[in-house]
């Protein structure tokens, strides 16, 4: 059984200066439902969220959850298959239970069982979808593996780079990134797909926010770079040839 990334959580400092950037650069419906916490609809899955993480102890960062029918033993799962648990099971009243790990690379993954069977239904823009999750592994084979056991990801390694593997059973789609890139990575790259990356690189600058190289070219003929938010959590923006 495949596992999707269920959502995509942002941990910010300031919660309305975040949503006024996302909503700004990417035009993403944001709604707040809790002084800290507020959703986020893209339009399309996962659904995403912003925190201010206050003195809660979580640093900043972007998190990724998988939903879970038992948090805990999905997190006991992923400490028998190598990884460590960095939050414990943890009961948000009347919403439902998370825990959070690291893999053996130190991508952070978390499981969110939630109290309820509902699925939410999005109707944001769908012009800023996310469009690719990325994971950096020092041994590709190793997280292939680990991946497979622990959310039923299926990885095709991709003709032509060596070091580079898919999964296509998720919306959006999983990659693994191998080897001497995969090793320096730091986390997880989440790829927002943009009309103009030009357009979308002058918004991040005027709204708070910061471009970290020229645009470049991938292989598929795609422009792509990463940026920065106010709070300091990179991005990349993709756009399509």
């Amino acid at each position: 059984m495949t596992t999707p990334i269920w959502q995509l959580e942002i941990r910010v400092n300031d919660l309305q200066r975040a949503s006024a950037f996302y909503r700004a650069v990417f035009a993403w419906d944001i709604t707040p439902v809790a002084d800290n916490y507020a959703m986020v609809d893209t339009g399309k899955p996962p659904i995403g969220a912003l925190w201010a993480i206050g003195d809660s102890g979580m640093p900043l960062g972007i998190c990724h959850y998988l939903r879970s029918k038992n948090c805990a033993a999905d997190a006991r799962k992923a400490v028998k298959l190598g990884g460590r648990v960095t939050v414990e099971h943890t009961v948000v009243e009347s919403v439902g239970a998370w825990t959070d790990t690291l893999d053996p690379w130190n991508n952070e993954v978390a499981f969110w069982q939630p109290d309820t069977d509902d699925v939410p239904v999005l109707t944001g823009p769908t012009k800023n979808p996310l469009g690719l999750v990325e994971f950096g592994t020092s041994d590709l084979e190793a997280a292939m593996a680990y991946y497979h056991a622990l959310a039923g990801w299926k990885f095709t390694r991709v003709p032509g780079a060596t070091e580079y593997a898919l999964c296509t059973q998720t919306q959006p789609p999983v990659a693994l990134v191998g080897g001497v890139a995969g090793a320096q990575r730091r986390g997880i790259t989440d790829y927002v797909q943009v009309a103009d990356i030009a357009v979308t690189a002058a918004a991040v600058a005027a709204h708070g926010g910061a471009v970290l190289d020229k645009p470049h070219h991938l292989g598929d003929g795609s422009l792509m770079t990463i940026i920065v938010d106010p709070d300091g959590n990179q991005l990349a923006i993709i756009q399509k040839s």
